[in-house]
């Protein structure tokens, strides 16, 4: 790397340099670059220090937060809102706890990754992730705290660390937090307000500096009323609470991620990606999608691994996703009953002369984004000039 500057040259520059170094770059080598006998500018040579790492510039947390956003794929105002205030909270170092609620197969890991990545800690922070719901009730107080050897039947012969202590400096992720046996949540509360842990069998505080986000498909407030999640927990968790929306209230969010997917599986398999027709993605785009962006994903690597063609119609999906039912609307007259195309045809049409031919108010009018606007007119045969 090299820089320079016309105000200073000779020895002076290099003097001035090398003190407005950051920290990290302080082992650097600053060799002077010479033009007619002057020296002009200076070329920084990044030294190997004692662990064998190159000296590296960290980019700001909150960089970090955004490019980590990048594989969450949507354009909806629901997902943008739910990563905007992931990147908000994880650039806060006063938010120590955040609960992230959602559906089951919504996304809700990609949540806490993101909240690591934008954490002010260091780039090589642990993140440790424990599904609560994988635990036994009997394993559960070893998993969070760990113990010391011989602690109860079948321990560790030498010990255990819990997940507090290998998530110190950085991020843990309680999934399903919900499931956590109500006798284990006083403990949990401990530790997050004195902020040490004690392994069982041994009376030794041990110090943990982490952030904990926690994530459910349950809705907390119930539980709580239910009696089987304590109160006081609870809003300790929740000091900050992003709702990550299901896939069925992201709009062409599905059409994206099926693209995203799409793509993925055919890099990794060094193929062409699958082509749908529109009678395919109008389905695909209908359907409500119960298991979320896990299901749309799991489909996508099913018509990958099975289908015999490339083109995929709708005898290549699911029943439960190929099957659309007519719609019975009053667009073409009272009681007539209309396929699923025309009636989508002749809605697009009456849009269009209601707003007469304003694009974005007629996307807006039909409840859907300019792109899926501009497919159908394209379906339909609908020339722009008519718009």
């Amino acid at each position: 790397m090299s820089c320079w500057s016309p105000e200073l040259t000779g020895s002076g520059f290099l003097d001035t340099l090398a003190t407005s170094l950051p920290e990290t770059m302080r082992d650097c080598n600053v060799c002077p670059l010479e033009l007619d006998g002057d020296i002009r500018g200076a070329a920084l040579v990044f030294q190997k220090n004692s662990r064998g790492r190159t000296v590296s510039i960290s980019r700001r947390p909150s960089e970090r937060a955004r490019d980590e956003s990048s594989i969450i794929v949507g354009q909806s105002e629901a997902i943008r809102a739910a990563v905007d205030i992931a990147c908000r909270a994880a650039e806060t170092d006063d938010v120590t706890s955040l609960l992230i609620e959602g559906e089951t197969g919504v996304g809700k890991e990609l949540f806490a990754r993101l909240i690591h990545a934008g954490s002010g800690k260091q780039t090589d922070s642990p993140f440790i992730a424990l599904n609560c719901g994988a635990v036994t009730k009997e394993l559960f107080g070893s998993e969070l705290f760990g113990h010391v050897p011989g602690a109860f039947t079948g321990a560790s012969r030498d010990g255990k660390a819990g997940v507090f202590e290998l998530a110190s400096g950085g991020v843990l992720s309680l999934d399903e937090i919900g499931e956590m046996p109500l006798d284990i949540q006083p403990f949990l509360l401990r530790v997050l307000e004195e902020r040490v842990v004690h392994r069982l069998g041994e009376s030794r505080a041990r110090p943990v500096s982490v952030r904990l986000v926690a994530s459910t498909n349950r809705d907390l407030k119930e539980e709580v009323s239910a009696g089987r999640f304590r109160r006081d927990l609870f809003y300790r968790v929740s000091a900050v609470t992003i709702h990550v929306p299901p896939l069925r209230e992201r709009g062409d969010d599905s059409l994206l991620l099926l693209e995203h997917f799409n793509r993925k599986l055919a890099e990794r398999r060094d193929i062409c990606p699958l082509e749908f027709t529109n009678e395919a993605l109008d389905a695909l785009q209908a359907y409500r999608w119960p298991g979320n962006v896990r299901e749309l994903r799991n489909l996508v690597e099913h018509l990958h691994l099975l289908a015999r063609d490339r083109v995929i119609g709708l005898g290549h999906l699911p029943a439960e996703i190929a099957e659309v039912p007519a719609l019975i609307g009053s667009v073409a007259g009272e009681g007539s009953v209309l396929s699923f195309a025309e009636a989508e045809r002749q809605a697009v049409l009456k849009a269009l002369a209601a707003e007469q031919g304003n694009l974005s108010k007629v996307a807006t009018r039909l409840g859907i984004s300019r792109p899926t606007l501009y497919r159908k007119l394209e379906q339909f045969g609908i020339k722009r000039s008519y718009a």
